[in-house]
């Protein structure tokens, strides 16, 4: 019940709108639409703006959430997305009505577009979210080198928390994740699974609700994730908090983005040996099932969120990346 009340409060906030609540020593305005826009809630994409303005939150950091009025933004201003925000943004600091820029990474696919934008000399640091997206954006604005961050959005550990120990009790179902690719692909996955003695449980990108998607996390002991590439990979930053390790397709074949070329990427960039393993072909991955039962327990991947990738920890890499651009 806590849990349910807290989501509210945490809900209702925006709308209430942070630059009322803490106006006093706020050192940040983050935007995710243009000021004066009027819209409530969490705008821009929804996860990343939630985690940071909770995370935030839980910190105890001050802030001002898409303030009504101009005069109501502080000297630091981040806009976490909307581009027709950034434009508005790079007029305040031109006009001297701000100090410092930050922006990203929800704003953009690549660093070029809109007119590069990017270059502008007025936004002092730009956020993306690893270090594939790091190097594809100074491909396309070479002139960001020196002015390029790297920063992961946070999941709340509390709400995506499992309700047993996976080790407890072996079910054999898995979580089938299929964001990219044909039907055909996900049902040679899925046909995989049952030769090895698995039962899928599909779920599609987009389809779900994160009542279902955390529902079936609770009853399954491994996930399979079918994405070519992912700038983080937030749904599987969700299966780990639920202490569910994954089996990640990353082909490593260069991939077209808007029209171009993009190498080197990657379809998990934050896994690591405590949260699953990857696999680039269905060879692979048949001889990866074969083991997968042994090798479950050596894998931690709750343990591995809960610090390094909370909705606390990340608020307080990006708080970093702030001090660092203003010299606090």
């Amino acid at each position: 019940m806590k849990h349910i009340f807290f989501a509210l409060v945490v809900w209702l906030l925006p709308m209430y709108s942070f630059s009322n609540n803490l106006s006093n020593g706020s050192i940040l305005t983050i935007l995710t639409q243009s000021i004066g826009d009027g819209k409530s809630g969490y705008t821009g994409h929804y996860a990343v703006t939630r985690s940071l303005l909770e995370g935030l939150h839980k910190i105890g950091v001050p802030f001002k959430y898409n303030p009504r009025r101009i005069e109501d933004v502080t000297e630091t201003v981040y806009v976490l997305s909307d581009i027709n925000a950034l434009y508005q943004a790079i007029d305040l600091k031109r006009a001297k009505k701000i100090k410092k820029l930050l922006a990203g990474p929800c704003i953009m696919v690549r660093s070029n577009e809109f007119n590069r934008v990017l270059a502008s000399p007025e936004i002092d640091t730009y956020i993306v979210n690893s270090e594939w997206t790091y190097k594809g954006y100074i491909e396309d604005e070479p002139s960001l080198e020196n002015r390029l961050k790297i920063w992961y959005v946070g999941v709340d550990v509390d709400y995506w928390q499992p309700m047993n120990s996976r080790h407890v009790e072996k079910t054999n179902n898995v979580l089938v994740y299929w964001k990219t690719e044909s039907e055909g692909f996900c049902q040679q996955v899925e046909d995989t699974l049952r030769r090895c003695n698995f039962n899928p449980m599909r779920i599609r990108y987009g389809s779900y609700s994160k009542e279902q998607y955390k529902q079936v996390l609770t009853e399954v002991d491994f996930a399979v994730f079918i994405s070519r590439s992912e700038s983080q990979g937030i749904a599987l930053a969700e299966a780990w908090s639920m202490d569910i390790p994954t089996l990640v397709w990353d082909p490593q074949e260069p991939f077209v983005v808007c029209n171009k070329l993009f190498w080197p990427i990657s379809a998990a960039p934050y896994l690591n040996k405590s949260v699953g393993i990857s696999w680039k072909n269905m060879t692979e991955f048949e001889e990866t099932l074969s083991a997968i039962r042994t090798q479950l327990e050596q894998f931690s991947p709750r343990d591995w969120v809960s610090k390094n990738m909370s909705d606390e920890v990340s608020a307080q890499l990006l708080l970093t990346i702030v001090q660092n651009a203003t010299g606090a």
